[in-house]
């Protein structure tokens, strides 16, 4: 197994869970909500460290999302009035976009959003609608489907990463039991849900650095941070990484093979960030694609 650094505090004043994203392995931006339900973030270079602490304005009750489709570009989600998705977009060159845009005319959310790209100039966006069941909506270079109910009865933000062309792992909390399941998308066809643990007091946070790896992590019973992960062949067993921060969901991207950056909000409301850094064999997985 491979190594956690420490936790390391990033600072900032956060009243929400964090979203973070990687367009390239050198980048890493990460927003949150601020005192004023506004959007902040905060950005990492390599060779320039982390940058201060940005805002982005816009008002939101729910978990944000920040996703990168291409190299060169993020984009933030939001719920905001009227239960509608607002989005803004980062470009390389332009800097952010001058205002929020609305992403859908018809449909509303009713929870935190996740975002996911399974191959470049595709979006897979995932909420919750009224009833507690999970929409999902897609979008390619003719714009934004509406979305469509895909089931399930979930609490809080749902989580979703993609390690190759066209696949999307979701992972949610189940509403009655606290179970997590997890379902995969091939193209338009989804998996039935299976459960993979049980006792969670948080929605889950999902990270992988490449085909046949997914990690998932979240908060356990006694407040505790669990990982688990599929390595192309099994599931690994749940781990402890110990008690800290609050019972937000955790945020978790990778910036290259064998790479994972994790975040939590603090008890004190700062941004809280530690790395993981696996040991060469984990990267000879030689497994299989469907860890359903």
């Amino acid at each position: 197994m491979g190594t956690w650094s420490d936790w390391k505090d990033l600072g900032g004043t956060i009243i929400s869970a964090p979203s973070a994203a990687s367009r390239v392995k050198e980048r890493i931006t990460v927003v949150a909500r601020g005192t004023k339900n506004e959007i902040v973030y905060r950005s990492y270079t390599d060779g320039s460290g982390w940058g201060d602490w940005g805002s982005l304005g816009g008002t939101t009750t729910y978990d944000p999302a920040i996703l990168s489709g291409k190299p060169e570009h993020y984009t933030v989600y939001v719920v905001g009035g009227s239960q509608s998705v607002y989005r803004r977009s980062y470009i390389d060159g332009s800097g952010w976009e001058k205002d929020w845009s609305k992403t859908y005319d018809a449909g509303t959310a009713w929870a935190g959003i996740a975002a996911a790209s399974s191959q470049e100039g595709r979006y897979d966006m995932f909420t919750l609608n009224g009833s507690n069941q999970v929409l999902h909506g897609t979008a390619t270079g003719s714009g934004w489907q509406p979305l469509k109910n895909i089931g399930g009865t979930i609490q809080g933000t749902v989580a979703a990463a993609s390690w190759s062309s066209g696949r999307v792992d979701l992972v949610a909390r189940g509403a009655a039991t606290n179970t997590l399941w997890h379902r995969v998308c091939n193209g338009s066809t989804w998996s039935k849900w299976h459960d993979i643990g049980s006792n969670f007091i948080s929605g889950p946070a999902l990270a992988t650095w490449g085909p046949d790896r997914l990690d998932v992590f979240a908060k356990g019973r006694d407040h505790q941070v669990l990982h688990r992960f599929w390595n192309g062949q099994t599931w690994s067993e749940w781990n402890d990484l110990g008690i800290s921060n609050t019972d937000d969901n955790l945020a978790a991207v990778s910036r290259a093979p064998g790479n994972i950056e994790l975040f939590a909000r603090g008890r004190d409301n700062k941004l809280y960030h530690r790395t993981y850094t696996a040991d060469p064999s984990e990267l000879d997985n030689g497994g299989v694609d469907d860890a359903s």
